[in-house]
């Protein structure tokens, strides 16, 4: 128990000197900062790990550093559906604020990284007890909804070449990294399209170097170029977070923009 105790606090050490942390964790004040990490543990997000099933108990929640997780919807006879993606900005299973246990959606990780974990039932005492942990994630409940909705009326009025680049721009502003493991048919299910419509968009991107791909994996090499591709969806959602909760103390570290050497 000694020895488990001494490497949290060595790793949480670390953590606090990285530039990649959790953004909703660092709003808190300090005396709730503590208390809520002192019943988190890190734990490391693997590629298509499932956290949490619909219409099922939450078990843990988690506040991601890295990595990123997608919320994903099914109906009968059709393939998942992505409508939503949580990356160090914020928090799943939010909807534990509303006192509701069980999960509406589920989550699975599209990115691999690391995030604090919490037992389910500890988070639901320390909102009894944290006001300004309630607070923070009933605004960025308010955000998701606001996402979600955003998504919805993205997928029905914007084109596919928009919305391929808007989804690029938000994994890219989670993944740390210029570059992340993507195939073409992962993004089509994501997108609720055909594999050979996401092969046509992608392949214009790589030709007018905004992006880069090969073997399943996509290099961002012109962030600029991609933002002016995508509909006015994304800065959307970045106004409407940071008009409530700021913007994330890493957001510039990890927004890289043409790397040297690119076109």
């Amino acid at each position: 128990m000694l020895v488990k105790l001494v490497l949290k606090v060595i790793l949480v050490s670390r953590l606090a000197t990285s530039t990649i942390t959790n953004h909703l964790i660092e709003l808190l004040p300090a005396q709730e900062r503590r208390l809520l990490l002192r019943h988190c543990e890190v734990v490391q997000l693997q590629f298509a790990d499932v956290l949490c099933e619909r219409d099922q108990k939450y078990r843990y929640l988690y506040f991601p550093m890295s990595g990123f997780i997608s919320l994903v919807t099914e109906l009968s006879e059709h393939k998942p559906l992505e409508i939503g993606v949580i990356g160090n900005e914020g928090m799943l299973g939010v909807t534990m604020v509303l006192n509701l246990p069980n999960a509406p959606i589920q989550a699975v990780v599209q990115g691999k990284g690391t995030a604090w974990r919490i037992n389910a039932s500890d988070l639901q005492q320390l909102l009894l007890y944290c006001p300004s942990l309630r607070g923070i994630l009933k605004q960025y409940l308010f955000i998701l909804i606001m996402q979600l909705s955003q998504s919805t009326a993205c997928a029905h009025f914007h084109e596919l070449d928009q919305r391929l680049a808007r989804w690029l721009l938000i994994s890219h502003d989670r993944a740390h990294s210029n570059e992340f493991h993507l195939t073409h048919q992962f993004l089509a299910d994501m997108l609720g399209v055909r594999r050979s419509g996401v092969s046509v968009a992608a392949g214009v991107m790589q030709q007018n170097h905004l992006i880069k791909y090969s073997r399943g994996k996509i290099l961002i090499t012109n962030r600029t170029a991609l933002e002016h591709a995508s509909c006015e969806c994304y800065q959307n959602g970045i106004n409407e977070y940071q008009r409530l909760l700021g913007t994330p103390t890493t957001d510039s570290a990890h927004r890289l923009r043409t790397p040297q050497g690119a076109p």
